[in-house]
C-alpha cells in the first residue's frame, strides 16, 4: 500500500464530517431554544460569592429583605447533589425559600462549591464531601450570622444538604451556632437504587469520570412532562408533580457532578452505604447531638430511601434523650401521593405537606 492509499484510508468522509458539524449545530440550537423557553429568573435581594480558606468558594443569596430576630432567626438552605442553589427555589409559586419568606422569615440560600457551574479545574479536583463539610457549610452559616448580626440560625439541608450537616454538626460546625434543623431527604446510609451500582465502590477513585449531568439534563427537559425516562423517575415521582415544573427544575437547578464527589458516593455505595470520612462514621457523631431536628422523607423516594433517612434520625441526639419525628409522605400515611426525592422540594401538595409543617417547627 503506497502513501496516497493509506492517506485515503485514513482521511475521513467529507460527507461525515459534513453530518457531524450540522448535527452539532442543530443540538446546539436545539439547547439554546429549549433553555430559553424553559429557563425562570428570580430576584435576590443579595448575591455574593464569599471566598473558602482553602482557595474555593461558596455563593450566598438571600430571598427578600425580612429582618430576623433571636425569636425567628436567619434560615440557611442548602442544597442537594447535583443541583444548585434553585433546588429549594424553583420557580417563585413552587419554592420553600419564597414560602418561609412570604411567612416573614429571613431566607438565605447557600450554593456550595459542587453547585457551581464555573469551577476551575483544581476545584473540580477538590469537590468532595469532606472538603465541603469542612469548609462551605460553616463558611456559609458564619457569612449570614455576620451579615445579619445574630448568634444563630436555623438549617433546613436537602438531600447532600442535609449529609453535610449530618457530618458538620458538633465537628466543623458548633452546634451553639444552629438553633434548629430541618432535613428533607438526606439519607444517612445511601442505598443503591440499581443493582449494577454495586461495582462503584469497587472503582478506583483517580478512574471515576465527572457526571455531566447538566447537558443531559438540559437537552431532554423539555419532553420530561410528556415522555418521562428511567433517570427521571428515579429522580422524583411524574403523577405527584405539576406539568411544567419539572422541566424548570432540569433546566435551572441540575449541576453535573465533579468525579471526585462522584467517587465519595461510589465508595459509600461499595461500603453498605455508610457515610465515612475516612476511618469516621459520619452518623454515629450524631449520637450526642443537643440541636433540635424534623426529618422528611418520601416513601417512593428511591434515592434518599426512608430507611436511609431513618438511619440518620436514629442516632441524631440518641444518647441526649432526642427521638426526632420522621414525616414519611405517602398514600400509606395519609398523603395524597407517594413522594418521590424530588417531589419534597416540587411536589404538587409540599407547600402543605413539607413547607408548613418545616416552617410550624422553626417557628
Amino acid at each position: 500500500m503506497n502513501a496516497d492509499s493509506l492517506q485515503a484510508l485514513l482521511a475521513p468522509p467529507l460527507p461525515w464530517l459534513v453530518s457531524g458539524v450540522i448535527l452539532v449545530l442543530l443540538w446546539w440550537a436545539h439547547l439554546g431554544f429549549w433553555v430559553g423557553r424553559l429557563r425562570t429568573h428570580l430576584h435576590y435581594s443579595l448575591c455574593e460569592r464569599i471566598p473558602t480558606a482553602d482557595g474555593s468558594a461558596v455563593e450566598l443569596r438571600r430571598v427578600g429583605q425580612n429582618e430576623p430576630t433571636a425569636a425567628a432567626p436567619p434560615v440557611l438552605m442548602v442544597h442537594g447533589v447535583a443541583a444548585n442553589h434553585r433546588n429549594l427555589d424553583v420557580r417563585a409559586d413552587c419554592s420553600m425559600a419564597r414560602h418561609f419568606a412570604a411567612q416573614g422569615r429571613d431566607v438565605w440560600l447557600l450554593t456550595l462549591r459542587s453547585g457551581r457551574s464555573d469551577l476551575s479545574w483544581r476545584e473540580r479536583r477538590n469537590t468532595r464531601y469532606r472538603v465541603m463539610r469542612d469548609h462551605d457549610l460553616p463558611t456559609g452559616v458564619r457569612a449570614v450570622l455576620e451579615r445579619t448580626g445574630q448568634a444563630q440560625l436555623d438549617l433546613v439541608g436537602f438531600s447532600m444538604g442535609g449529609m453535610l450537616i449530618y457530618g458538620a454538626l458538633g465537628r466543623t460546625l458548633p452546634e451553639a451556632l444552629v438553633r434548629r434543623v430541618v432535613i428533607v431527604g438526606s439519607p444517612g446510609r445511601v442505598y443503591r437504587p440499581f443493582g449494577f451500582l454495586r461495582v462503584a465502590g469497587l472503582l478506583p477513585r483517580y478512574v471515576v469520570p465527572p457526571l455531566s449531568l447538566r447537558f443531559w439534563a438540559r437537552s431532554f427537559a423539555f419532553m420530561v412532562d410528556y415522555l418521562p425516562g428511567p433517570f427521571h423517575r428515579l429522580v422524583h415521582n411524574p403523577d405527584n408533580v405539576d406539568k411544567g415544573v419539572a422541566p424548570s427544575a432540569l433546566v435551572d437547578v441540575i449541576e453535573s457532578i465533579p468525579g471526585a464527589l462522584a467517587a465519595d458516593f461510589g465508595e459509600w455505595l461499595g461500603d453498605e452505604g455508610h457515610l465515612r470520612v475516612e476511618a469516621e462514621h459520619v452518623c454515629e457523631g450524631l449520637r450526642d447531638v443537643r440541636v433540635p431536628v424534623l426529618f422528611f422523607a418520601g416513601a417512593a423516594d428511591r434515592i434518599a430511601r426512608v430507611d436511609g433517612v431513618r438511619y440518620a434520625a436514629e442516632r441524631w441526639g440518641a444518647d441526649t434523650g432526642q427521638t426526632p419525628t420522621v414525616h414519611v409522605l405517602g398514600v400509606a400515611t395519609g398523603y395524597a401521593a407517594d413522594y418521590g426525592h424530588g417531589d419534597l422540594a416540587v411536589g404538587r401538595h409540599a407547600a402543605q405537606d413539607v413547607f408548613e409543617p418545616a416552617l410550624r417547627f422553626l417557628d
